[in-house]
């Protein structure tokens, strides 16, 4: 079973919108161009340091996820056609049904991507740039590692998809990460 804790909003949010943050609010994660909300870039960097120091090459498939990014993802994933045996979720004035084989995705404007606090995790192969999903290996050291830097699970039927709970109160493994550079 994952670990779920419950999630703090970082004050830099307040007055935002979901999936239209300023790129003031967004900070580099360190890998390629991928972005999120100050606190949150901020304590995955050393956590990808430490899953590095225990044998992991972590990359992500996804972070802050604009608004549009939203829209675009939620309508390829459901239909306005009926799905028998699936429960439609409500959005836009519309029923949505979910299609068969594709992860699940948050109503456009509810998403932890949209906030800048959500990554999708993903593994890269030794000497390579070819991404891989998240090993059980993986899964388990985030299970017993990631709330040291904040994070936590969101959901149980998506083990790559992690976010950032901790709000302002930045952890003390970030801090320490910090101050040793």
């Amino acid at each position: 079973m994952l670990p779920v804790a419950k999630m703090k909003l970082p004050s830099c949010l307040k007055g935002e919108r979901n999936g239209l943050l300023p790129s003031s609010v967004l900070k580099n994660t360190g890998l390629s161009s991928f972005r999120l909300a100050e606190p949150a870039a901020r304590s995955v960097k050393p956590l990808i340091v430490a899953a590095a120091e225990a044998g992991f090459r972590v990359w992500f498939t996804g972070t802050y996820r604009s608004l549009a990014g939203q829209v675009d993802l939620f309508t390829s994933r459901y239909t306005n056609s009926k799905v028998n045996g699936v429960r439609p979720v409500w959005w836009n004035n519309r029923r949505w049904w979910k299609r068969a084989g594709v992860a699940q995705a948050a109503k456009p404007g509810s998403s932890n991507h949209g906030w800048g606090l959500a990554a999708d995790f993903c593994l890269r192969t030794p000497n390579s740039k070819k991404v891989l999903p998240v090993s059980n290996e993986f899964v388990n050291w985030m299970c017993k590692n990631a709330h040291r830097w904040g994070w936590s699970a969101e959901l149980q039927s998506e083990p790559w998809h992690w976010r950032y709970v901790a709000g302002d109160d930045i952890p003390q493994e970030v801090l320490s990460y910090e101050e040793g550079k």
